[in-house]
């Protein structure tokens, strides 16, 4: 079944042209969120509206590889298109993630420079910290260790490189797959890992990166702290989405595992309570871990910007 997508403006698969639409739909709702939240800073000076829209434009960006690396491998899945293979789907997000990583870190590296020709250098001494929220940087590496933990846990449980077995007989084993084992965890521990560092690296830039000219170091940290929350709040969402599809996947292969009903052609062995209970917990840790990693992305950061320094020495002349 062939699709004219609205976007490719030509006839492609239905799949693939959903797949496309969607995509593209939800990176320009993020793009236009990000630009509408730029709008909203109070910028004092022609340097720091500089500085917000340089700002914004490498958030959309990052932000688009995200959405893509995010919506792209469920759709697909659901879709019937497993063409990425199963390591490829599930490491799709993650490896978005390390490119929009990759385009902050260029955006930070391109960061506009002092115009004027007599040019002034504000030393600060800045660490990671104080620009950085404590809790979604604990948070994304409260994932990592969890994608470890639970890639460990699969692996051991584990009957083949993407299988998993219950005794039945002392000759007998009924297997269920996909289940995530080492096949699938291995490359998902790497690419998590790399994510999390790739992320320090970026946080280290935004520390380091020049001061903006024309501003007090308020509003310069203000804007630090805005760009160090969108990078964290990325970075901990991809890696709480990735650990709790490899909970759930590994869930519902137990509850498959429990059941028993068999494959359609030979028959299965017969429910298995234990089996199905572990299921049905990691299924609920899989939702919890899910719903805390969207939380802490729209959860209000509570850090409004500064005012102009103009309107401040205009209040305290009227008082």
């Amino acid at each position: 079944m062939t699709w004219v997508s609205w976007m490719l403006g030509s006839p492609v698969p239905f799949a693939l042209a959903l797949a496309v639409d969607l995509t593209l739909l939800a990176t320009a709702a993020v793009a236009a969120l990000v630009w509408w939240d730029g709008r909203r800073a109070v910028s004092p000076s022609s340097a720091g509206r500089r500085a917000v829209r340089h700002a914004a434009v490498t958030s959309g960006g990052a932000a688009a590889l995200v959405v893509a690396g995010v919506l792209v491998p469920p759709l697909f899945f659901a879709l019937g298109i497993v063409s990425l293979g199963a390591r490829g789907t599930a490491t799709v997000p993650l490896v978005a993630l390390v490119g929009a990583l990759a385009v902050h870190a260029v955006g930070e590296l391109t960061w506009p420079r002092p115009r004027h020709r007599q040019r002034e250098a504000r030393l600060v001494a800045r660490s990671t910290a104080d620009v950085v929220p404590a809790a979604t940087r604990r948070l994304a590496w409260t994932w990592v260790a969890g994608i470890a933990v639970v890639a460990a846990s699969f692996g051991l449980l584990s009957d083949g490189p993407r299988s998993i077995s219950r005794v039945v007989t002392p000759y007998e084993a009924y297997t269920v797959a996909p289940f995530p084992g080492w096949l699938w965890t291995v490359p998902i521990v790497v690419a998590a890992v790399v994510a999390v560092v790739a992320s320090e690296v970026v946080l280290r830039l935004v520390v380091s990166r020049p001061a903006v000219e024309d501003v007090d170091e308020e509003w310069d940290m203000w804007l630090r702290r805005r760009v160090a929350r969108r990078v964290e709040r990325a970075t901990q969402l991809v890696l709480g989405l990735t650990l709790g599809g490899l909970v759930a996947l590994g869930g519902l292969s137990l509850r498959w595992l429990g059941l028993g009903l068999g494959d359609g052609v030979r028959t299965g062995p017969g429910l298995s309570p234990g089996h199905v209970l572990a299921g049905n917990v990691l299924l609920a840790v899989a939702c919890g871990v899910v719903l805390v990693a969207l939380v802490a992305l729209v959860w209000p950061a509570r850090d409004p910007a500064p005012r102009a320094a103009g309107a401040r020495v205009a209040e305290e002349a009227a008082a």
